[in-house]
C-alpha cells in the first residue's frame, strides 16, 4: 500500500456550507498542499439534509487531487459502529470500530486484529492514539475552523499529528479516524 499521508503533520478541513448535501473533507500536509479529498459517494437533497436524515450505507470515497482512488471508507446501518476501509481494489485495509461514547475508537488491522486505540477527552477535542502494546502513535485535534464557520455551520477542522512511526496502512486509518469520528458525532449533514 502506498504512504498518501507520509507526513509528521496533516489537516483535515471540511469546506463549509450552510446546508452542504455530501459529506467532504479535504487533507492537507503542512505546508497546505492538497494530499487527498475524501467525499460521500451518494447525495441528499436540501430537505433531507435538513431534517437530518441520512442514507442507510455511507460510503467516502477518498482521492488524490488528480482524482486517482485511494481507498473508499464504508459505514453500514447495520453497524454503525463500525468503519471500514478499503483501498480500490477492495482488498481490505482495516476497520474502526466506534465506541458508544464516540470518544474511544479502536483499529483493527486487515485481519480483525486490534492495531491502536484513539481515545479522546471529555469533549472529543483531543485524541491520543496509542498502538496496540500503549506505543505512541499520534495525537488528534480538534482545531478552531473560524468565525464564519463556526457560527453558521458545522465544518469542522482537524489536526493530526504523529508522534511515533507507524505503518502506512495504520497511518491511514488514523488519518481517517477524524473523518469517522465528525461523520458518527458531529455529522449527520
Amino acid at each position: 500500500m502506498a504512504d498518501h499521508f507520509a507526513f509528521r503533520e496533516l489537516r483535515i478541513r471540511q469546506p463549509g456550507k450552510v446546508l452542504p448535501g455530501r459529506a467532504r473533507y479535504e487533507i492537507f500536509d503542512p505546508d497546505k498542499h492538497l494530499l487527498a479529498v475524501a467525499t460521500e459517494t451518494e447525495s441528499r437533497g436540501v430537505l433531507k439534509s435538513m431534517i437530518g436524515l441520512v442514507p442507510g450505507t455511507r460510503v467516502l470515497a477518498v482521492e488524490t487531487p488528480a482524482g486517482e482512488p485511494i481507498l473508499l471508507v464504508r459505514q453500514d446501518s447495520e453497524n454503525n459502529l463500525l468503519a471500514a476501509l478499503t483501498d480500490p481494489d477492495g482488498k481490505p485495509i482495516g476497520k474502526i470500530r466506534i465506541e458508544f461514547s464516540r470518544r474511544h475508537y479502536t483499529l483493527l488491522d486487515d485481519q480483525g486484529q486490534v492495531a491502536g486505540r484513539a481515545a479522546g477527552d471529555l469533549g472529543a477535542t483531543h485524541f491520543s492514539v496509542t498502538g496496540a502494546e500503549g506505543e505512541r502513535y499520534a495525537q488528534i485535534r480538534k482545531t478552531w475552523a473560524g468565525l464564519g464557520k463556526e457560527l453558521l455551520t458545522s465544518s469542522d477542522h482537524y489536526t493530526v499529528t504523529f508522534t511515533g512511526p507507524v505503518s502506512p496502512s495504520i497511518r491511514t486509518m488514523i488519518v481517517m479516524v477524524p473523518i469517522v469520528l465528525d461523520m458518527t458525532r458531529h455529522g449527520p449533514y
